[in-house]
């Protein structure tokens, strides 16, 4: 009896299960895709991931004078490690930048974390990888995050919590311009089965549809601005006319293309994306980098942030003195100014000087006539 009631309650789980069906279920790639990008762009989490160069091809005349292998290698030892966290509805992203050259036995790397508060403009900055060239980053300084920020009173009126809440439409409209036919679905490959991936939805674009896509970027971001914005319509509407022809002349410097899998749950949850992208110069034609990238997301509503910003472990900009190689004066230069500075009050005004005085000192330093 009881494991017959086992086995029910097992089939009737199967069963309900299988019930909740994904909200992806029966959708095309472009429409899977588009929706997948839409819902993640409201939502909350971490992040970590590492861009590399995963290929150079040099231009025969430079090759002539470079040794090929050798730059190639250098170029593929770089890295760039990328991990934070993001949440907008609290108007907060954290980004933890690594810049990393990894060669056999050899490791090296420059890390520069930072926390974004989006809607006053405020950046806290770890820059302890700097205090040996910066002495005030050390002694009573030492360890805490440096806090720049706008000035309050210029950014109060600006809408950026209500335009970080349009984020997800404006993402939608992004990805809807993009043709239906450069989304397809691809076969889940042992990355994304790794992963927890359900669906393995591919996005390539050649260097038109990337021209397109960034053209559209610029489209709805002017368009953003002008809902927010109803008195600023015609420097808007300049800006993005002065913007698109220096996309169109850019095209003929550097083209891209790109390959991107995004790797989405069950749930429709965006859980990576694996991207290559090539870029090239058209005007020389044997030149092109390959970049590859993996971009993982997780604890998808509950973001943990890495940095603490607290009145004991922060440093206002405005309050360091900056050193000489930031436009600071160095320890000479300030000697200086303090002896200028001396010699200024110590200065007796004229009007205070009686008229006697002044002749009584010529006379003394009046030179004395030759015999």
């Amino acid at each position: 009896m009881k494991q017959r009631t086992l086995a029910i309650a097992v089939a009737m789980s199967g069963l309900l299960l299988g019930g909740c069906a994904s909200p992806l279920a029966n959708k095309t790639a472009d429409v899977a895709a588009v929706q997948t990008m839409e819902h993640n762009a409201q939502g909350s989490y971490n992040f970590d991931g590492v861009v590399r160069v995963s290929a150079l091809h040099l231009p025969a005349k430079l090759t002539q004078s470079l040794d090929k292998d050798l730059v190639e290698e250098v170029a593929k030892s770089f890295s760039m490690d990328l991990r934070g966290a993001v949440d907008l509805k609290q108007s907060r992203l954290e980004l933890v930048p690594t810049l990393r050259f990894a060669r056999p036995n050899v490791e090296t790397w420059l890390r520069v974390p930072m926390l974004l508060e989006l809607n006053s403009l405020t950046m806290w900055v770890d820059a302890s990888a700097f205090d040996l060239a910066s002495p005030v980053l050390r002694g009573e300084n030492k360890g805490k995050l440096i806090k720049v920020q706008a000035p309050q009173d210029k950014i109060k009126n600006l809408p950026i919590d209500a335009m970080l809440a349009e984020l997800p439409r404006v993402t939608k409209n992004i990805y809807a311009a993009i043709d239906k036919k450069a989304y397809t679905f691809q076969p889940l490959d042992e990355q994304a089965r790794q992963m927890g991936a359900s669906y393995r939805i591919r996005l390539t674009l050649d260097p038109a549809a990337e021209m397109k896509m960034s053209k559209q970027v610029v489209i709805e971001l002017a368009e953003l601005a002008k809902r927010h914005s109803p008195d600023k319509q015609k420097e808007i509407e300049a800006m993005v006319k002065g913007i698109t022809p220096l996309l169109d002349a850019s095209r003929g410097e550097v083209e891209t293309s790109s390959q991107t899998d995004l790797l989405v749950s069950r749930s429709g949850t965006l859980l990576a994306m694996v991207a290559q992208q090539k870029l090239g110069m058209p005007k020389e034609k044997e030149l092109e980098v390959s970049i590859e990238s993996v971009l993982r997301l997780s604890n998808h509503g509950k973001p943990v942030f890495s940095l603490r910003p607290t009145a004991e472990n922060v440093v206002n900009f405005a309050d360091l003195k900056r050193p000489a190689w930031l436009g600071g004066k160095n320890g000479a230069e300030d000697a200086s100014a303090e002896d200028e500075n001396t010699e200024h009050a110590m200065e007796v005004p004229a009007a205070e000087v009686s008229a006697a005085p002044i002749a009584k000192t010529k006379a003394v330093l009046k030179p004395k006539p030759k015999h």
